[in-house]
C-alpha cells in the first residue's frame, strides 16, 4: 500500500473535517461566537455541508469539538450551527422525537403485518420489538416525566434517580416504600 492510498484509522479526521473543526474551534470556542452560517462552513471546504456529500464531515468536526471542549452545538435548520446552553431542552426534544418515531413505527408495522401473512417467527420478533417500543413510549410520556420529577423533588439529595428506583416508580405505580 503506497503512502497515497494508506487508509486512515478510525480516530483520524479527513482533511475537510479538520478544516471544519478548525473553523468551529476558532469561531465558537476561541472567538466566542454563538452562530456560524452553513455558507461560511461550505466556503471553508468548498463543499456543501448541508448535502449528503458534506454532512458527514461536518458531523465529524462537530462531534470532536463537542467532545474536546465540552460544549453543545445544535443545528438551526437551513441556517447554520449555534452554540447552545439549552441542555435540558435538547434532552426534552430528543425524548419527544424518540417517542414520536417509536409510535409512528409501531403503527406502520402493525398495519402492514395485519394485512399480510406473517410467519410465526416474524410475528414473535414483531411482538418482542413492539413490547420494547411500548416500554419506550411508557417511559417517554408526559405522565412519566411528572412522576419522575415528583420523585426527584421528594428526594432532594440526588441529581438523578438510580435506574432501579425509576423502574420501581412504574412497576408499583408510585414511589417505593
Amino acid at each position: 500500500m503506497t503512502a497515497e492510498t494508506k487508509r486512515r484509522t478510525i480516530g483520524e479526521m479527513s482533511g475537510d473535517a479538520r478544516i471544519l473543526y478548525n473553523v468551529l474551534d476558532r469561531r465558537l470556542v476561541n472567538d466566542g461566537e454563538d452562530f456560524i452560517p452553513y455558507a461560511d462552513l461550505t466556503a471553508a471546504v468548498q463543499r456543501n455541508v448541508q448535502t449528503q456529500a458534506g454532512r458527514g464531515i461536518l458531523a465529524t468536526a462537530r462531534r470532536n469539538i463537542e467532545r474536546e471542549h465540552n460544549i453543545l452545538i445544535e443545528c438551526v435548520r437551513g441556517e447554520g450551527l449555534k452554540r447552545s446552553e439549552a441542555y435540558a431542552g435538547t434532552l426534552t426534544a430528543t425524548r419527544r422525537h424518540v417517542r414520536r418515531i417509536s409510535r409512528r413505527t409501531l403503527r406502520r408495522v402493525h398495519n402492514a403485518a395485519a394485512s399480510n401473512n406473517v410467519s410465526d417467527a416474524e410475528q414473535m420478533r414483531i411482538s418482542v420489538e413492539s413490547s420494547l417500543l411500548g416500554v419506550i413510549n411508557l417511559f417517554t410520556s408526559k405522565t412519566a416525566e411528572h412522576r419522575i420529577e415528583k420523585q426527584l423533588v421528594a428526594s432532594a439529595d440526588t441529581k438523578e434517580l438510580p435506574t432501579m428506583e425509576t423502574l420501581r416508580l412504574f412497576a408499583n405505580n408510585g414511589p417505593s416504600k
